[in-house]
C-alpha cells in the first residue's frame, strides 16, 4: 500500500526537474522531507547551505498532509495540491525567499540575506572580522560552485521560502571568551534576519579562524608589542580558506 503522505507522479511533474544551485533535485528532497527524512542528511547535504534551508522549508510545509495522514481520515480535497503548488513556487527561484501575503508576494534575495547577517556578526563585541562565507576548503569550493554563475561568488547562504541557512566566519579579539562570542554571533544574527526579513526558520553556522590582539590589524600586520602565545607571526587573514 502506497503512503498517503507521499507526492504522488502527479505532483511530481509539477516540479518539472527543478533544481536547487548545488545541483540537488527538488522531487528527491521533497520525497525525503515527506518520508520523515529530512534531518537524515547524507555527505553532500551536511555541508550544503541549499539543501539544508530545503529540507527544512519542505518539512514545514509537508508537516499537515503528514498530520492527517497518520490518522484514518483521508486529507481534505485539493490539500496535496496546494502544498505543492507552494513548493513549485518556492523552486522557481531559488535565489530569493518568498512570503505570500494578501496583498501580493515578497521575495528577499540571498544576497541581502548574506549581508544582513555579515554586518549583523559584526557588531556583535569581540569580532573583529566576519565573512559571509566559509573559508573551509570543501565548503567554499562547493559554495563557488553553485553561486558563481549566478553572480552570487562566496554567498554561503542557502535560502528557500521563509528559511534560511547561513554559513559564517570570524575572527575574533584574542583573550575573549570564544564559545561565547560565536554564540552571540548566532542568537544575534538569528534575530536580526527574522525581525528585519521575515524569515521564520534561520540556522547559523559560525567558524572562528582566527584570534587578533588588540595591536594586529584586521589584515594581520603586527602594529607593536607582542602577539599572543602560540602565535608565531602575523595573524592568517580568514580571507584564505583554513586547513582542514
Amino acid at each position: 500500500m502506497s503512503d498517503p503522505s507521499a507526492p504522488g507522479p502527479g505532483a511530481r511533474d509539477l516540479l518539472r526537474v527543478a533544481a536547487l544551485p548545488c545541483g540537488a533535485e527538488v522531487d528527491l528532497l521533497l520525497e525525503q522531507a515527506a518520508a520523515g527524512r529530512a534531518g537524515d542528511l547524507d555527505a553532500h547535504q551536511r555541508d550544503c547551505v541549499h539543501c539544508q534551508a530545503a529540507l527544512a522549508e519542505f518539512a514545514a510545509l509537508w508537516a499537515p498532509v503528514a498530520e492527517l495522514a497518520a490518522v484514518p481520515v483521508p486529507a481534505p480535497p485539493g490539500m496535496t495540491a496546494a502544498v505543492m503548488s507552494q513548493v513549485r513556487a518556492l523552486a522557481q527561484d531559488v535565489w530569493y525567499t518568498l512570503q505570500v501575503t494578501g496583498d501580493g508576494a515578497i521575495r528577499i534575495a540571498t544576497r541581502v540575506v548574506a549581508a544582513m547577517a555579515r554586518d549583523t556578526a559584526r557588531t556583535v563585541p569581540g569580532v573583529r572580522i566576519a565573512l559571509g562565507r566559509s573559508t573551509r576548503d570543501r565548503l567554499a569550493a562547493m559554495a563557488e560552485r553553485a553561486t558563481l554563475r549566478h553572480r552570487h561568488p562566496h554567498a554561503a547562504v542557502g535560502v528557500l521560502g521563509r528559511t534560511a541557512v547561513v554559513d559564517l566566519a570570524v575572527a575574533v579579539t584574542y583573550g575573549d571568551p570564544v564559545h561565547e562570542i560565536a554564540r552571540d554571533i548566532q542568537q544575534h544574527v538569528i534575530a536580526s534576519l527574522r525581525d528585519n526579513l521575515g524569515l521564520e526558520s534561520v540556522t547559523v553556522n559560525i567558524t572562528v579562524d582566527d584570534i587578533l590582539d588588540d595591536d594586529t590589524s584586521p589584515g594581520g600586520t603586527q602594529t607593536g608589542g607582542p602577539g599572543p602565545p602560540g602565535q608565531g607571526g602575523p595573524a592568517t587573514s580568514p580571507d584564505s580558506p583554513a586547513d582542514d
